[in-house]
């Protein structure tokens, strides 16, 4: 793989394609019934169906432009790959409530049913256990190490079905870890502020493999030798920190920018709640005065 023949370099295969094509027309079918049902942007907003588009279109990026077909060739283009779907795919893709578009796509029959097998026992522990914050942030974690580990890494590289399950892991993991941190529908599984904080211990994990991978004095994955990077200009070492720096800087703006949101979602709470508790007690002080008036205290003479 050489610069002057990866742009011809799609990655058109139908395993892929057609799962994507399927994801996007359900939740088109779904946001086309929610906003017949009244007015443009019940259910799902404007700007969330833009944010679903722009997650799909970074998870294209990622699997099916000639990125991928870099990554065989340069380290820096496969963490490239890896922050397009963990940092910008997967949060945007969460923005635009698939749940609730994909609710709407389906038969209510089908919905009732999932609803049914939701509540039962063994079904409802389990995703109660997967959705909590401790186990969507530890799979998280788990998944961004194990996979950077060199024998994995290049297990990866070596094997396409092993690749396949390494992307898909990553994307699924980071999509259970935005959900449980933006909650764009339905019941808030943490509490405001304790979300400013699982997205920045969350995000810290990228900027230490970032510095791991910069700081190094040698190149930690084999499969990336001189004949792969020299093409491009640089050495498997320098191609490393290169990969180091992607991973490390642009990961930790992204979860700046989503920790401050966060932040300032939460002082709106706390304002909006300080204020209803100050109706509240004005409430009951004129109250107490109505009553006072209606029922003058008698004074003995």
């Amino acid at each position: 793989m050489t610069p002057s023949t990866v742009w011809g370099q799609w990655n058109a295969q139908p395993f892929l394609l057609v799962p994507l094509a399927f994801v996007v027309w359900l939740y088109g079918r779904g946001v086309r019934r929610l906003w017949r049902a009244g007015t443009v942007g019940r259910g799902v907003r404007r700007w969330q169906a833009g944010c679903f588009g722009a997650g799909m279109f970074a998870v294209l990026l990622a699997l099916v432009s000639p990125l991928d077909a870099m990554a065989e060739a340069l380290l820096s283009a496969h963490m490239a790959q890896h922050f397009l779907l963990i940092m910008v795919a997967a949060p945007l893709l969460v923005l635009g409530s698939p749940g609730v578009a994909f609710g709407a796509a389906v038969p209510v029959t089908w919905r009732r049913a999932a609803h049914r097998i939701g509540r039962a026992g063994a079904p409802r522990r389990i995703a109660h256990g997967f959705a909590s914050p401790v186990a969507t942030w530890s799979l998280a974690l788990v998944a961004l190490w194990a996979w950077h580990l060199p024998a994995l890494y290049d297990a990866a590289l070596e094997h396409l079905p092993i690749h396949v399950l390494e992307h898909a892991c990553f994307l699924g993991t980071a999509l259970l870890f935005w959900w449980t941190a933006i909650a764009p529908s339905g019941r808030r599984r943490l509490y405001r502020g304790a979300d400013v904080l699982y997205v920045f211990t969350g995000g810290f994990q990228g900027a230490v493999l970032g510095a791991l991978l910069v700081f190094a004095s040698s190149p930690l994955f084999p499969f990336y030798s001189l004949a792969r990077t020299g093409p491009w200009g640089l050495t498997p070492l320098s191609d490393q920190q290169l990969a180091g720096a992607v991973m490390w800087v642009p990961s930790g703006i992204v979860s700046l920018l989503i920790a401050g949101m966060l932040f300032v979602r939460w002082l709106g709470a706390m304002e909006r709640a300080m204020r209803r508790a100050e109706g509240r007690a004005l409430i009951d002080v004129e109250g107490s005065v109505r009553a006072e008036g209606a029922h003058p205290t008698s004074v003995t003479p």
